[in-house]
């Protein structure tokens, strides 16, 4: 249970994470509601407000960068005078006045600081001489020896909160920087958030209106779905980012100047937080997904013709795509529970690389083939799918699939050994703790002989008399071995969804690399034929197991007298047995890793609490 008024300070990527959006419905402007009743009191490090009011600056620099972009754009399709009349001008004149926009909008920033009665931690609660101790002893948040000096800021916030909060006050640290919340976790009373909807959503549950917000939102999730798809087949709320960029920086794709939607279908969601309980009403975050497609225009500088007299194009064609998309994104509703009616808050759908299943260019003039069409009512009646509708009844049949369930589920076991590693990564943070105060040598007593034999810890040559070259060897070990598992415990999770054309790679915690790859789906099939799409398994050496799913598009054929004469049925086949096994056997690799690394963490632990214990007795 929760003490209120509950002190929460808050990292800067958090307000990064929000857009630093105060809009009427913002995550920020939830947190000032949350001030006024009393629940939170907000506590910043004024490196914090020094941090945001630099991103907030950096923002408004990459805004009027575009801006600008877009002014140049312009220049280079109409001339200066109906770029005048129409006044784009003046929306090129707002580079001159960044400073302006900058100094206002760090004014806005500091009223809501006030609004939402902020108080701020200054520098005299930082011991320079305590952090740097720290720096030199490689302690967090300086245990990565590469990026150990950006880590400054991370320190003394985390000095200011511990001096500010001491060993008993409870404070709730909202934050997505591991580092950061490793460097906090030395006191018991700090408590974690990875965002500002999870505290909200831990602050909820703990009213009695919550499970009667779930209640209500199951009771109108038909609704609830059917709204969200309303809202954005009425509002323009669709941004397609149709360029991309590699690891060195090349562009590819389209810088599209026109977005419509063209089609949207199979809208869910789930509750990913409750924000926010009232008397009747209720704040909630959703977490939603949808087949969108968008019908995408960009204009096709790289063909058109240059008048080098009159420096300007002769003709600029403008080119259609389609694209199509697997969109995830949220939606923020207000729920009254009383009257069981709900209103959606203005979002918008950002559709890019990691959503986008397929692009193709549209013709100009598509024509209509009415016999296809007719082919296609025909085997509607029949209970067949149209010609055309195939890629979509894979797309819809893949999810209910043994294979998608297998293979999910094998994912979870290795998310499982992934999680592991937080674990081993407190053994080993304590343990350079121990070797870097002190007594080291005592500490190394402890664990030497245990770890010898399941570990290839650094050999001594007397336990009795260790040397300190011997104990710089060890030390040196330790911190290789905590960088190791931190990289392990940092390893993104393996997805929960899979799609055609998707290739899933698969890290091992051994060092080692797998992959799943499913192929595409677009087919161009005909009556009574088999259409197969490979899937593969590779184990990270060159062995590829295969697999595949067969779709077997169905026919009826009728004989003289209109009966039926053969025929074959709608049918998917999975085949992936191979798959399986070979997934089993790279995952009894990784678990042999894990339980290696888990017993070297457990005699870690055990050995600094039996010398804990000896020390007190």
């Amino acid at each position: 249970m929760f003490k209120y008024p509950l002190a929460v300070t808050i990292d800067t990527n958090i307000f990064d994470a929000a857009k630093f959006n105060l809009g009427d419905a913002s995550t920020l402007r939830i947190l000032e509601n949350y001030v006024r009743r009393g629940k939170i009191k907000v506590v910043l490090s004024d490196i914090v407000v020094r941090e945001s009011k630099k991103h907030i600056a950096k923002r408004v620099k990459e805004v009027c960068e575009i801006v600008n972009k877009a002014g140049n754009s312009a220049l280079k399709v109409y001339n200066e005078h109906l770029i005048s009349r129409i006044g784009l001008n003046e929306m090129c004149k707002i580079v001159e006045r960044e400073d302006d926009i900058i100094a206002n909008e760090e004014k806005v920033f500091d009223d809501f600081l006030r609004a939402i009665n902020a108080e701020i931690l200054g520098a005299d609660l930082i011991d320079v001489g305590l952090i740097l101790s720290d720096y030199f002893g490689t302690k967090p948040p300086f245990e990565n020896i590469e990026k150990k000096k950006s880590e400054f800021p991370d320190a003394f916030i985390a000095q200011q909160i511990r001096k500010r909060f001491g060993e008993a006050e409870e404070v709730v640290i909202v934050s997505n920087d591991k580092g950061f919340i490793r460097a906090c976790q030395e006191s018991e009373n700090h408590f974690f958030f990875n965002s500002l909807g999870a505290l909200y959503n831990a602050i909820s549950k703990e009213d009695a209106a919550y499970d009667d917000t779930i209640a209500v939102i199951k009771e109108l999730q038909l609704r609830i779905s059917a709204a969200v798809k309303e809202y954005i087949k009425g509002n323009e709320n669709i941004d397609v980012h149709g360029l991309s960029y590699d690891k060195d920086g090349i562009e590819s794709g389209y810088d599209y100047s026109e977005v419509y939607l063209h089609s949207i279908s199979d809208v869910t969601f789930s509750v990913h937080s409750v924000d926010e309980i009232s008397e009747n009403i209720s704040i909630v975050t959703l977490s939603c997904k949808a087949d969108i497609s968008a019908d995408c225009y960009y204009e096709d500088y790289a063909n058109a013709p240059w008048d080098p007299e009159e420096k300007e194009y002769v003709f600029v064609d403008t080119i259609q795509m389609r694209e199509e998309h697997k969109a995830r994104f949220g939606c923020r509703i207000e729920i009254d529970r009383a009257e069981k009616t709900f209103k959606v808050f203005p979002f918008t759908v950002i559709l890019g690389g990691d959503s986008r299943r397929n692009r193709y260019e549209v013709e100009e003039h598509p024509v209509e083939d009415d016999e296809e069409e007719i082919r296609d009512m025909d085997r509607e009646a029949l209970g067949f799918q149209p010609l055309g509708s195939y890629e979509s009844y894979l797309e819809d049949n893949l999810p209910d699939s043994s294979f998608y369930a297998d293979i999910i589920a094998k994912f979870e076991i290795i998310n499982g050994l992934y999680r592991k590693y937080d674990d081993c990564c407190i053994s080993f943070d304590e343990l350079l703790t121990e070797l870097n105060a002190a007594n080291p040598k005592e500490t190394i007593k402890l664990i030497y002989e245990r770890l010898l034999e399941v570990s290839d810890i650094p050999r001594i040559a007397n336990v009795e008399n260790i040397t300190d070259s011997e104990v710089e060897e060890i030390q040196a070990w330790a911190n290789a071995q905590y960088e190791r598992v931190s990289e392990i415990a940092d390893i993104d999770t393996l997805p929960d969804v899979m799609s055609f054309g998707e290739t899933i790679v698969i890290k091992g915690v051994d060092g080692s690399k797998a992959s799943l790859s499913i192929g595409d789906n677009q087919i161009s099939p005909d009556e009574g034929s088999e259409e197969v799409i490979d899937i593969c398994f590779s184990n990270g050496d060159e062995n590829t197991t295969s697999g595949y799913i067969k779709l077997t598009v169905g026919y009826l054929n009728f004989d003289e007298d209109g009966g039926a004469a053969d025929g074959l049925s709608d049918d998917v086949e999975y085949e992936y047995d191979d798959i399986l096994k070979e997934l089993d056997s790279f995952i009894d690799a990784q678990n042999r890793e894990v339980k290696k690394d888990t017993q070297i963490s457990e005699i870690i632990s055990e050995a600094l609490n039996a010398g804990v214990d000896n020390k007190r007795g």
